[in-house]
């Protein structure tokens, strides 16, 4: 497996590299974020093609379309060029309206009130175990009544970014050094995994929880039918491949969040777990946490007979 230098060069932790995405992004008083409208970036700004539309999100504007996709990046799409996003080759332009950010769902409640204008048949709610520490952010900066900038403590201009560096680089030594930053080689190539990417623990979060819960189900209220599709992430695979204790750790949490979560969700929702052991590494980037082009295109053989047998429809060929 030989991947690109643009490939390797997509992780949006390095300061210099998270510089380019924050300069996207404008924080929304109601929905968290937004990045700025009708950008048309080529592919050398961020290693990906990236558009925006004039509502500041990813996809048509259909917002009176009968079907909605929401989730986080994963849902939104990124870090693969235009066109090879899974939901470009899986969803009917104009049958969905694709209101997916990294935000919270209480931050998704507000885009739909404000934006959408559809009949609310079907949700697809892409779920990422980033969810709940996205969703404790953007909560933070609600009660507070700051923008997610500042609580984040986020800064895109050039000085920030070559002051953050330094630290950034120490922070990662002292990660690795703890087991928290994991190196592998794959296919001759050099991998990062995070064991403590968006990492919580349940019996400390029940309030957590509990407040994102009842914002996720009245979300879920809205739509006729709801279809919540949890996707692994590169770390879950590391884990079960038994390479760090702390891996193990960070999958055992998000295997607790998502078992609560399936637990509580109303009798419309229907729920369902893609198997890791379907994905493999080069469904992923090697240092970032997104999917490549492989894996958008794995998401949608996977997906696509779940959603059909759960009825949806508007899908690319199959009505």
């Amino acid at each position: 497996m030989v991947w690109p230098d643009r490939l390797r060069r997509v992780n949006f932790t390095n300061p210099l590299n998270g510089r380019r995405w924050l300069q996207l992004l404008a924080p929304d008083p109601r929905h968290g974020i937004r990045f700025q409208p009708d950008l048309d970036l080529a592919k050398p700004e961020l290693g990906f093609s990236f558009r925006s539309n004039r509502l500041g999100l990813r996809g048509p504007m259909a917002t009176d379309a009968p079907r909605v996709l929401l989730g986080t990046s994963f849902a939104m799409g990124l870090s693969v060029d235009n066109g090879d996003n899974w939901y470009e080759q899986l969803l009917e332009p104009g049958q969905w309206f694709n209101a997916a950010m990294p935000v919270g769902p209480q931050n998704q409640i507000r885009v739909l009130d404000d934006l959408y204008t559809g009949s609310g048949e079907t949700l697809l709610y892409v779920y990422h175990p980033n969810v709940w520490k996205t969703a404790q952010g953007y909560l933070t900066a609600d009660r507070a009544g700051r923008d997610i900038f500042s609580v984040m403590r986020w800064k895109a201009d050039r000085a920030s970014t070559l002051k953050l560096l330094p630290r950034w680089l120490a922070k990662e030594v002292a990660k690795t050094g703890s087991g928290l930053a994991h190196y592998a080689r794959i296919g001759g190539e050099p991998w990062y995994f995070n064991a403590g990417y968006c990492h919580l623990d349940l019996a400390a979060q029940t309030g957590l929880f509990e407040e994102v819960m009842g914002h996720f189900n009245a979300l879920f209220a809205r739509f006729d039918k709801v279809v919540a599709l949890r996707v692994p992430i590169k770390e879950e695979l590391a884990a079960e491949r038994g390479w760090s204790q702390q891996l193990q750790t960070l999958a055992s949490g998000y295997d607790a969040f998502w078992n609560a979560f399936a637990g509580r969700v109303a009798g419309h929702v229907i729920t369902a777990a893609l198997p890791r052991d379907a994905f493999e590494f080069g469904d992923f980037l090697p240092y970032d946490t997104h999917w490549s082009a492989r894996g958008n295109a794995t998401f949608c053989r996977l997906a696509q007979p779940i959603l059909r047998s759960a009825g949806v429809t508007g899908l690319i060929g199959h009505g």
